[in-house]
């Protein structure tokens, strides 16, 4: 996967390499204090903008699709969410989240069944912020049929195979006309 690759491209030409993603050119970084530099100190004001194939459809000003000033403005507004008092009182209700999964990984662990942190991350993720965000708990660890669950795992999965992907990353300049179009790699309602 992604991480043998890096890897084996780390091993081969040091703690920084590019390649090209369709057409569009990546600069690797795996140097940790470049890493720290990049997304802390530099962020706001070099480092704003990421890869935006543009048919986000409803998700169009999400924090991670957002560009400059719209990305400056929702960053500001949400900073204050995340100061060391803030986080200080979101630590319970991590904890509580951490044991169940812990409990969850033990019981897979116990049937000696191979674990995949995906399964168990994404979840716990999910209960994090839904429990600190929103104040709902919806336990999607132990109740993966949630209808609130079921629906952000529709619109999050994502095929690489996509005809729609593969024409964007392939072609970026139909990305707008598509947008125009109002194609979009999530579904709608």
């Amino acid at each position: 996967g992604f991480t043998n690759f890096d890897t084996e491209c780390f091993q081969k030409y040091g703690r920084i390499w590019g390649i090209y993603d369709g057409r569009q050119p990546v600069l690797c970084i795996m140097d940790k204090s470049m890493i720290k530099t990049i997304l802390i100190k530099e962020c706001y004001n070099i480092f704003t903008n990421r890869r935006n194939f543009r048919l986000n459809g409803e998700l169009f000003d999400a924090l991670s699709i957002a560009e400059d000033d719209t990305w400056r403005r929702i960053r500001s507004v949400l900073s204050p969410s995340f100061t060391s008092g803030r986080l200080k009182e979101m630590f319970g209700i991590m904890k509580q989240h951490s044991s169940t999964l812990l409990n969850g990984m033990k019981k897979q662990a116990d049937k000696d069944q191979a674990i995949e942190l995906k399964e168990f991350f994404g979840p716990y993720s999910m209960d994090v912020v839904t429990s600190t965000a929103f104040s709902v708990d919806i336990d999607s660890l132990n109740n993966p049929s949630d209808p609130f669950v079921s629906n952000v795992k529709k619109m999050l999965k994502f095929d690489l195979f996509n005809p729609l992907f593969l024409l964007v990353a392939l072609f970026p300049f139909t990305g707008p006309i598509m947008e125009k179009m109002k194609f979009s790699f999530f579904p709608t309602a």
